[in-house]
């Protein structure tokens, strides 16, 4: 007899926010906000290339995942 459950996903993210520098591939799928400015996100993809932000280059910040229910 198979019980039912719910699957939870879970992911080990350091205490550190994970951060990707202008010209360098995007290590990790998600929204992506330039160092210090938290509304202006942008959603990236694993591998694509960071872009500059504001005509300069930029360290680009992870946010973190929400967690859902």
């Amino acid at each position: 007899m198979m019980s039912a459950f719910k699957a939870t996903k879970q992911r080990c993210r350091s205490a550190r926010p994970m951060t990707a520098g202008t010209g360098t591939h995007c290590p990790a799928s998600g929204r992506w906000n330039p160092a210090g400015e938290s509304q202006n996100g942008q959603v990236f993809f694993e591998g694509s290339l960071m872009p500059s932000f504001a005509g300069a280059p930029v360290v680009w910040v992870l946010e973190p995942e929400a967690d859902v229910d």
